[in-house]
């Protein structure tokens, strides 16, 4: 099948730290590519894509201005079998009532917006709405449309079980870009309420006021020692962090649609340790790979019952159901069934 894939302008593929959906999509277009399909991008100017990809360039974070009317004029004199858009719904205007196969993946999880209604009104033909959430699904069916969710995946061997027996003293772990609402303040005081060490990783804000408060709530409790900021990681990074690591956190507050790094935890052995809300409350399985709890309490509960938790069980959980060679099949099926 000729394929487009179509991403914002936000940063640049291949992402690296950052870019949770320019991550999902390259690791698509990746499987796509193994299964004999033609792939065309169109993403951030200075991207970098894979061998046999066709790459058109749409603008960049700080200059968008003409990304509308370049994928519009592509739209009008290319031919594809498939559209698939992960950016922003106004792209597919010049098919939206083509008998063209296409898909809408949304990477975000509140969508009953009064623009999203005025986009479903219009009756577009043979679209599938696709979060990356059935949470997100389930929460969105009321509204019109054709609706089929498809998880994220990671590439099988991206990330390494290790299978090495943790130290006594393995720490606790939170990866996230660092800010008032991703559960940093809630780490902390879990380690400090468990006796356990905390590494934090990630980026800060760029505005002098997320700067500040990093300096003030998150650096001020950081002794180098039992809490430790350790900046922003890479895949490798990783890949050792969470095999030492007896848990990772992610007690944040924000609406996360599908949060990769759980599926990072899991490929290394690591257990997820979050709140019951969100997408962790249908990928934690509770005692299998990792756990969920309702209150603050509750999360220290979990920490004491990690024991409990096998390691190879949480790779298995990655390896049978959440691998980029999943998320591409399911797509593809997408890709073949017009609605």
């Amino acid at each position: 099948m000729k394929i487009l894939q179509i991403v914002n302008p936000v940063i640049p593929f291949p992402p690296t730290t950052i870019g949770g959906t320019e991550r999902i999509v390259y690791y698509l277009i990746n499987e796509l590519l193994r299964n004999g399909h033609e792939i065309t991008l169109m993403a951030h100017n200075d991207s970098i894509v894979p061998e046999g990809v066709r790459f058109i360039p749409i603008g960049t974070y700080l200059d968008q201005k003409n990304t509308i009317q370049i994928i519009w004029k592509h739209l009008l004199f290319n031919k594809y079998d498939v559209i698939h858009n992960h950016g922003r719904l106004i792209y597919f205007l010049p098919k939206l009532w083509s008998k063209i196969r296409k898909i809408h993946t949304f990477h975000m999880a509140d969508l009953d917006t009064i623009s999203f209604r005025r986009f479903l009104a219009l009756n577009p033909l043979n679209l599938t709405l696709s979060p990356c959430g059935k949470w997100i699904q389930d929460k969105s069916i009321n509204l019109k449309g054709n609706w089929s969710y498809v998880n994220n995946g990671l590439p099988k061997y991206l990330y390494s079980y290790n299978q090495n027996p943790l130290h006594s003293d393995a720490p606790l772990i939170i990866i996230c870009r660092i800010g008032k609402t991703k559960g940093v303040m809630d780490a902390i005081e879990l380690a400090k309420a468990t006796n356990k060490s905390l590494i934090i990783a990630g980026k800060i804000g760029d505005y002098p006021h997320e700067i500040a408060w990093f300096e003030r709530f998150v650096l001020s409790e950081c002794d180098g020692k039992s809490i430790r900021f350790i900046g922003e990681v890479n895949d490798k990074q990783k890949n050792i962090l969470l095999n030492e690591a007896a848990a990772l956190l992610i007690p944040t507050s924000d609406s996360e649609a599908f949060n990769t790094t759980m599926l990072e935890a899991n490929a290394c052995g690591c257990p997820v340790i979050s709140y019951n809300r969100f997408c962790f409350k249908e990928y934690i399985i509770n005692g299998v790979n990792g756990f969920t709890g309702e209150a603050f309490e509750d999360l220290i509960n979990a920490i004491n019952k990690l024991p409990e938790i096998d390691r190879q069980t949480c790779r298995n959980v990655f390896d049978e159901n959440y691998t980029a060679t999943h998320m591409a099949n399911h797509y593809i099926k997408l890709y073949q069934n017009s609605v």
